[in-house]
């Protein structure tokens, strides 16, 4: 595969996100020394060589530095240095250092494990430039013995499958400087854990990955004995550092379940924007349902156009996705009765990933990001919700009693209230059914709802339109009962996700926006 060829592929995830990922990547195995050989080497080699077969890569493996020309590299999307030192001298000439630093700048991916961060004795200005690219260099380290590790980030493609007391023996080095202000630690050594003075004083990080000069690089330090590359959880380190190197780690692929998928309303795509960056149209990316826009209304409004949110280009936030700004504004959508059976029986489930602002107080704990309540008589519909302190909470309006918190009208209320300025993942699922159901609030994690409340199905519940930063078409007080923060993705099925269907969305959308627990 060409950087050119490679380019286009990339072109293409973007117009259709599942492309990407049918598509094979190679990868370059490379383990070539000069001086110290671990005895780890052969398995070592046979793992890349195994992952390759089990994700259908194409893998190539050389110890020949000669093969470090600018024709061969274009063919790759991956190099891995696999576990091979530079301890005794230099192991590339001039010409393969530049055809290298080529193929990283060209966009490329590298993924470096253990001894990989020990070649130390390159020419020129190629030494500092791949101890960059690596993110530190090996100075020493104590003698093989069990560590404790912490890890710091379970939503990369990485981690994800990680426990949450993890130890493991292997060889820890530590650095000459501390990685951390450069790169996206992953997994850090307890040093109360391990015996020895090769220690960071107390900061040791001993995964990560950052963004250099053009591409992408990923370090493990492990890897020192054969035992590692047995290790069922060092192999998927490994594999996921490949897939985020090759950009197959969802960032680019990212496809949420398709199936009685009603809404996806996402910030990178189809947004019509006017007057600079005001939102005047926001399309749903399911093109089979009947809630195809939401668009801006100035009904009601003393000054037009002021309902209008904004849009916010590369949020350095969520990984450069966009984002729409809400202060007391909204988004409509024209269709009456599309939602209704929501509430009458099907069920939903509902994910937002947005950001609380502080909220400008109007009519107490009602600051809503959506909603599609009916206007007047008991006001029958969904809807999620911040109090004034930004603790969440969303609820069902049955429509059998009028009631703003009832039996028939449950506030399903988080107990903690969520950060201003950051991130997270509100999701809402109620039950399927005529008779007593459940409504569930979830944040950042699927394995267990923050809150839950029973609720009982009435079959005349006749909701309304469905509004986004509002909790209904509120025309005779638009603003009101509004949200202020931003919105990036809203994703709404007419069903209840089984509870392995929420973990893997959950997963995908952590990772995708870069929200932590």
């Amino acid at each position: 595969m060409t950087k050119l060829n490679l380019i286009f592929i990339l072109v293409l995830a973007v117009c259709s996100k599942a492309a990407f990922s049918q598509n094979k990547i190679n990868i370059l195995n490379f383990n070539g020394d000069t001086g110290y050989v671990h005895e780890s080497k052969a398995v070592a080699v046979a793992m890349i060589e195994e992952l390759g077969e089990e994700n259908d890569w194409n893998i190539t493996t050389t110890s020949d530095p000669a093969f470090f020309t600018i024709s061969n590299l274009s063919q790759f999307d991956v190099i891995v240095f696999n576990n091979n030192c530079g301890t005794d001298g230099p192991i590339f000439e001039p010409d393969e250092q530049k055809s290298f630093q080529q193929f990283i700048r060209s966009g490329g991916g590298f993924v470096a494990i253990h001894c990989a961060g020990a070649v130390w004795h390159e020419t020129g200005d190629f030494k500092e430039w791949y101890e960059k690219l690596v993110g530190t260099r090996l100075v020493a380290h104590p003698s093989v013995q069990k560590a404790k590790l912490t890890i710091e980030n379970r939503n990369h493609i990485s981690t994800l499958h990680l426990p949450v007391d993890w130890e493991v023996t292997d060889e820890w080095h530590y650095f000459n400087y501390n990685p951390r202000e450069n790169v996206n630690v992953l997994i850090s050594l307890e040093e109360s854990s391990y015996t020895g003075k090769e220690k960071m004083n107390g900061d040791h990080p001993a995964t990560w990955y950052h963004e250099y000069d053009g591409g992408r690089s990923f370090f493990t330090t492990f890897g020192h004995i054969i035992e590692t590359y047995k290790d069922d959880n060092f192999r998927k380190i490994v594999e996921g550092g490949i897939k985020w190197a090759a950009k197959l780690d969802g960032e680019y692929d990212f496809e949420p379940i398709q199936k009685n998928l009603m809404l996806d309303l996402d910030a990178n795509q189809d947004v019509v924007i006017e007057d600079g960056n005001r939102v005047s149209k926001w399309t749903n990316q399911v093109a089979s349902s009947l809630a195809k826009h939401f668009v801006k209304r100035d009904s009601g409004r003393t000054v037009p156009g002021s309902g209008r949110p904004s849009l916010m280009i590369n949020s350095p936030d969520i990984r450069g996705h966009n984002t729409l700004i809400f202060n007391r504004q909204e988004l409509v959508n024209d269709q009456e009765d599309v939602f209704d059976h929501l509430l009458t029986g099907s069920g939903y489930t509902w994910f937002a990933v947005l950001a609380p602002y502080t909220q400008l107080i109007e009519l107490e704990d009602v600051n809503s990001f959506f909603g599609n309540l009916r206007n007047g008589d008991k006001y029958e519909g969904i809807w999620g919700c911040l109090t004034d302190g930004n603790r969440p909470w969303i609820g069902s309006r049955s429509g059998k009693t009028f009631g703003r918190w009832d039996v028939n009208n449950p506030m399903v209320l988080a107990e903690d209230s969520l950060e201003t300025d950051r991130y997270y993942l509100i999701m809402g699922r109620m039950g399927a059914g005529t008779g007593e159901v459940t409504v569930e609030l979830f944040i950042n994690d699927a394995a267990a709802p923050v809150a839950s409340s029973p609720y009982p199905v009435f079959s005349e519940s006749n909701a309304s339109k469905m509004v986004i930063g509002q909790e209904r078409d509120a025309v005779n007080h638009p603003g009101r009962e509004s949200f202020s923060g931003e919105i990036s993705r809203f994703l709404l099925y007419d069903r209840p996700l089984s509870a392995e269907e929420m973990k893997i969305m959950v997963n995908k959308l952590m990772l995708d926006y870069n929200i932590q627990k």
